[in-house]
């Protein structure tokens, strides 16, 4: 069976899952051998370093989802080491490290206030290619007749580390237009009990946007190519929306100049 990353021939004998395991999936899985062992275990490197040092180990943490192993979720984002409730309780986690400079608008008589925790940990890249392989993963599984509608020859080269130039994507929950589920019928249900949601929306021939959902966190990225065109519409839309990697926002900032100016800055 070929391989839909690397389109090679192969014999895999494992399973593998959709949507990671550590955001709860049990079932949502991909057609045996469709992602052959050599894919799988590059994978397995970006996919540990995107659970476990971004925004994702907070929200797995706060959700009280175990591990693959059965533990409680655990890692590390700049200096802050964050740990789920060992019993899985949702809402109660364990984070050392914490400074002043983590706390906004902190309130010392109710003792409460607002805690500031980097989204990523020099976790970006590994975050993008997270998001790359669900989508593509999914869109064969779910949406055979858009997987054969477009070129992906872009995203299987980033992932295949044959074009390691970084890809860029946004933290946005906003929706541009009408993005419609991934998965179908008792997929989309199962994932949607553990919190976590996949969508697409085709923006216009180059730009086919993939939104993934894990309780209050998502990302949106343009599965074609690295064109920064659809990120203005976000930026424009949604105050909240970040850009990564970050040196992305420069360039973006630079063409705005010149679309104003005619020149460049």
């Amino acid at each position: 069976m070929e391989c839909i990353f690397c389109d090679q021939e192969n014999t895999a004998k494992s399973i593998e899952h959709i949507v990671s395991e550590a955001f709860g999936n049990k079932s949502y899985v991909a057609q045996r051998g469709r992602v052959c062992d050599d894919c799988n275990n590059r994978f397995s490197k970006f996919e540990g370093t995107a659970l476990s040092n971004s925004v994702f180990v907070m929200e797995r943490a706060r959700l009280g989802i175990a591990t693959k192993k059965g533990k409680n979720a655990k890692g590390k984002v700049d200096n802050l080491e964050i740990a789920g409730h060992e019993e899985f309780e949702k809402n109660l986690i364990t984070i050392k490290g914490l400074t002043d400079d983590n706390f906004i608008a902190f309130d010392p008589d109710t003792k409460t206030g607002k805690l500031y925790v980097k989204s990523f940990d020099k976790s970006e890249v590994a975050a993008s290619k997270l998001l790359l392989k669900m989508a593509l993963s999914s869109i064969f599984t779910s949406q055979r007749e858009l997987f054969n509608k477009y070129d992906f020859t872009n995203l299987k080269r980033f992932l295949t580390n044959k074009d390691n130039a970084d890809w860029p994507f946004m933290t946005s929950g906003y929706e541009i237009g009408k993005f419609q589920s991934i998965p179908r019928f008792t997929d989309k249900f199962n994932l949607g009990k553990v919190r976590c949601s996949l969508r697409y929306f085709e923006m216009d021939e180059n730009t086919l946007l993939f939104m993934f959902t894990y309780g209050a966190v998502s990302m949106v990225i343009n599965l074609l190519n690295r064109n920064l065109e659809w990120i203005e519409s976000y930026s424009n839309s949604d105050s909240v929306s970040s850009l990564y990697p970050e040196h992305f926002r420069k360039k973006t900032v630079t063409e705005k100049r010149i679309v104003a100016n005619g020149s460049k800055q």
